[in-house]
């Protein structure tokens, strides 16, 4: 569980926060799979949203509440927690009516969302190459170079989680996007988790178990995210997508996954554009 020692956090109104208060950003796919899981546990929250794509997450006030820089952030009556698999648990455990990371599937769960948290930057490549032109998705050099300066203790130590997310943006910067080996081994990381989880679902009706847990509503940010930038399910991963159909009917699911209404736009312009300049998902993936 990662919470913030007293002297970690720089912003000091946050302290005086009654409840429970989230950080978080519309776009982004952990804030996503947070509020579905707020939604799902019928639990009364307060948010305050993060620009990402204004560089937000990077200025002083946000980074004197979380040194990652990353959202969703957790400050329940004046405590601080980050990362978002650590928020869910932790709030599962005070709120425990529809217990969605059940004990007895305690260890399964945690390989599962080890997993898609160790995915997340391939995530983020696709993401980042085919929601929205590049431009839009490059920070800043003084939100990079501020962040680069800012405070480096998580619990009261330095932190290694920091410097991957500020080399991932200083690699974004440099070589203006992604690369396309970056690109073609997200693709194929994706296409062997989802063979996994299909066959994973062709024996019981949800990932870990016939109940839903935490672990559906992750995959489920993942897929509706390579949904929206083209990735197809029905023919290659059959029990998956009847799984995800199925959890499409959920409108809490719906709604906190779509694109903020300007991205929206703007993706489906840029998708046009890289229709005309051969640089669509599908090529890529008829390469892998």
């Amino acid at each position: 569980m990662v919470k913030l020692l007293e002297t970690d956090i720089k912003t000091r109104e946050v302290k005086e926060w009654q409840g429970i208060n989230i950080l978080h950003f519309q776009g982004s796919s952990c804030s996503q799979k947070l509020r579905i899981f707020l939604s799902e546990k019928n639990i009364d929250w307060k948010g305050h949203h993060i620009n990402l794509v204004n560089g937000d997450n990077f200025s002083d006030w946000f980074l004197g509440i979380n040194p990652r820089g990353v959202v969703p952030v957790l400050v329940d009556n004046g405590e601080v927690h980050i990362e978002s698999n650590d928020i869910i648990r932790y709030l599962d455990n005070k709120f425990p009516s529809k217990i969605l990371w059940p004990e007895d599937e305690a260890n399964k769960i945690e390989k599962f969302l080890e997993e898609e948290n160790d995915i997340h930057l391939d995530l983020r490549n696709l993401t980042m190459k085919f929601v929205a032109p590049t431009f839009l998705m490059k920070k800043k050099e003084k939100d990079i170079k501020n962040f680069e300066e800012s405070s480096n203790f998580v619990e009261g130590v330095e932190d290694n989680q920091k410097n991957i997310q500020l080399e991932f943006h200083k690699n974004f910067l440099k070589n203006d996007g992604i690369s396309s080996s970056s690109l073609h081994n997200s693709i194929n990381v994706f296409k062997e988790k989802l063979s996994e989880i299909d066959n994973e679902l062709s024996k019981q009706k949800f990932i870990i178990s016939d109940e839903l847990t935490i672990v559906d509503i992750a995959w489920f940010v993942y897929l509706r995210r390579l949904e929206t930038i083209g990735f197809t399910f029905k023919n290659k991963y059959p029990h998956l997508s009847k799984w995800y159909n199925q959890l499409k009917k959920n409108k809490a699911f719906i709604k906190e996954t779509s694109l903020p209404t300007p991205l929206k736009i703007i993706s489906s312009i840029y998708k046009i554009y890289l229709f005309f300049t051969a640089q669509t998902l599908n090529k890529y993936l008829s390469k892998n």
